[in-house]
Order: structure tokens, then C-alpha cells, then sequence
């Protein structure tokens, strides 16, 4: 597993809306359009969920960031690419450019560009963690189920600096980071929502319901049977 890079897809949506949920993670996304034009994309974290008519891309590849990794591999804290969509060329300047167009030689093999762009990511940053990111990835794993008060005594360290070393590396605080873990556990699910408020670490049901229409715009029931508010982008 990489040290700086989480997942990778490397296949474009299929299905004609594509759902956006809230994610505490920054993605960097390589795209081209049916006419051949090509671009990089650097998504940061989203706070609330996103709909939209799926777009025609006959070749998309995201590479998700591990948390603490947006600074090192960026140059930019996460906090200030919240809710927002920006090209790679405004954060890494012309060199982006030319990446956007030296991919376009591997659009029939998006596992070779996702390599080619990991490698264009993690050229300058070390393999190493630094020990305040070992204890955010802590964090990060830990959340869900816990107060910030609880994960801080955990690790042995105060809720205040964790809050402060959280925030700079995720880009969102650890209180919403578990908010948004929560929600995304009870997408998908098959159980009843009194059971999936248990497993997903909600106080019950109606806590579930109140979190989930928070960050997804839409109540449980109407996410699970498709009637969700189409963006006009």
C-alpha cells in the first residue's frame, strides 16, 4: 500500500447520476473528453453530498489521498480546498500543464497513467511518515466510534492539539471527519436503520436520520430509492 496515495479507480461512472458523498479525503482526478480534451483536477474534501447527470468521459482516474498527504504532495493545505474543484496547473503551476498532456498517451491505459500520475505526485515527498501523521491516521481509524475527547486521550495528547494537528492534515475537523465516516458507513447498507444506526455509531435511529439528511440533502429512504435533487451544473 502506498504511503500517500489511498485508492485508485481508474474507470469513469456508469450509472446516469452520479452520486458525490460527503468525503474528508482530497482526490486528484485525470479526465478526458469524447473531443480529446485533457485536464487534471484536484478535488478537496466535501462536506455534504453532490448529484449530477453523469458526464460522457471515455477515460477518468482518481487517485485519492491519504490523509495528511495533501500538503506534501500539493503544497496546499487541505482546509483551503474544501468544497472546491480547482486545476492541478493553479497549485503546481506549468508543470501540471504538461502532465495534462503527456496522459493523454496512455488513454487506453489508465493503469499506466494512474502510475504515471502517482509518480508526478509523490516525486518530492519522502516515504517516511512524520510521527503527528501516524497519530492523524490514528485518529482517523479510531473517530467513528469515539468523542474527540476520547480519541485525544487515546493517544495522549489534548483534545486542543489534536483538533489543531487534525484539521491541518484533513482539512475538515475531527468532529465533522466522524460525521461524515458515520454517514458513509450507512450508505449502501441492506439492514434496517435501527440496526445500521447501532453499527454505524449513531445515539439511534432518529440521530441517524437527522446526520444523514445533514450531509446528503435527502432522508435515508429517499437515497435508497433514487429521489435525489439533481444539480443543474
Amino acid at each position: 500500500m502506498h504511503p500517500w496515495i489511498e485508492t485508485v479507480t481508474l474507470a469513469p461512472a456508469t450509472t446516469p447520476v452520479t452520486v458525490l458523498p460527503p468525503d474528508p479525503a482530497t482526490t486528484v482526478v485525470w479526465r478526458m473528453t469524447p473531443a480529446g480534451d485533457s485536464d487534471v483536477l484536484v478535488a478537496g474534501p466535501r462536506t455534504t453530498a453532490a448529484y449530477h447527470r453523469t458526464k460522457d468521459l471515455p477515460v477518468c482516474v482518481r487517485l485519492r489521498i491519504r490523509p495528511g498527504g495533501v500538503i506534501p504532495l500539493l503544497g496546499t493545505p487541505p482546509d483551503q480546498l474544501v468544497d472546491q474543484v480547482v486545476p492541478l496547473e493553479s497549485l503546481c503551476g506549468a508543470s501540471a500543464t504538461a502532465l495534462a498532456e503527456q496522459l493523454v498517451t496512455y488513454r487506453n491505459h489508465p493503469a499506466r497513467a494512474a502510475d504515471v500520475l502517482s509518480d508526478y505526485l509523490t516525486a518530492r515527498v519522502p516515504t517516511y511518515l512524520p510521527e503527528r501523521l501516524k497519530l492523524v491516521r490514528t485518529a482517523v481509524a479510531d473517530l467513528p466510534g469515539r468523542r474527540v475527547d476520547e480519541a485525544a486521550a487515546r493517544l495522549g495528547v489534548s483534545e486542543r492539539y489534536l483538533r489543531r494537528v487534525f484539521r491541518q492534515a484533513v482539512g475538515v475537523s475531527p468532529k465533522h471527519f466522524a460525521r461524515i465516516a458515520r454517514v458513509r458507513r450507512v450508505i449502501g447498507t441492506r439492514h434496517s436503520w435501527a440496526d445500521t444506526a447501532a453499527y454505524a455509531g449513531y445515539t439511534d435511529q432518529s440521530h441517524l436520520i437527522a446526520d444523514f439528511r445533514a450531509l446528503m440533502h435527502v432522508t435515508p429512504n429517499a437515497y435508497a430509492t433514487g429521489n435525489v435533487p439533481l444539480s443543474t451544473c
